[in-house]
């Protein structure tokens, strides 16, 4: 089996994200697109202009105030692992969180985790982030 790196391209120019996936040389072997919400013409824009290496994909990205593209690290994502990476736990209760992580599916628990840098990005200045548990049932990587 050839080993991949798979990578999570978020944007506050849409909801979601887009999965790619690279074979060792650095070659796109996987594209999914199912999890944005992209209009007409970003998705014209990205079949056009779909990178085919990730140099590429990075070349694209390297001036783009609005995407960012993150290597998925692990394939399955933990409670232990989205708690760490969420950062208003001062006030979130970790017990109530970790409940409603347990209620998801695992596509879920990775969609909720790969979005928390565009939650962040999202909020408006002089906005508290929501709490971990509020996060985690209001599905806002859903939003």
């Amino acid at each position: 089996m050839t080993k991949t790196s798979t990578y999570i391209l978020t944007s506050k120019q849409f909801e979601g994200y887009v999965l790619f996936e690279f074979d060792k040389d650095g070659l796109l072997c996987r594209y999914d697109n199912s999890e944005a919400e992209l209009n007409e013409e970003q998705r014209v824009w990205l079949l056009k202009k779909l990178p085919r290496h990730l140099d590429e994909v990075k070349a694209v990205l390297a001036n783009s105030r609005h995407a960012k593209l993150v290597r998925q690290r692990v394939k399955s994502v933990t409670f232990d692992m989205f708690w760490d990476k969420y950062d208003y736990k001062s006030r979130s209760s970790k017990k109530v969180a970790k409940t409603r992580w347990k209620r998801l599916s695992q596509n879920d628990r990775d969609r909720a985790y790969a979005y928390i840098d565009t939650y962040l990005r999202s909020i408006p200045p002089g906005i508290a982030m929501k709490y971990a548990e509020t996060y985690l049932s209001q599905e806002l990587w859903n939003n």
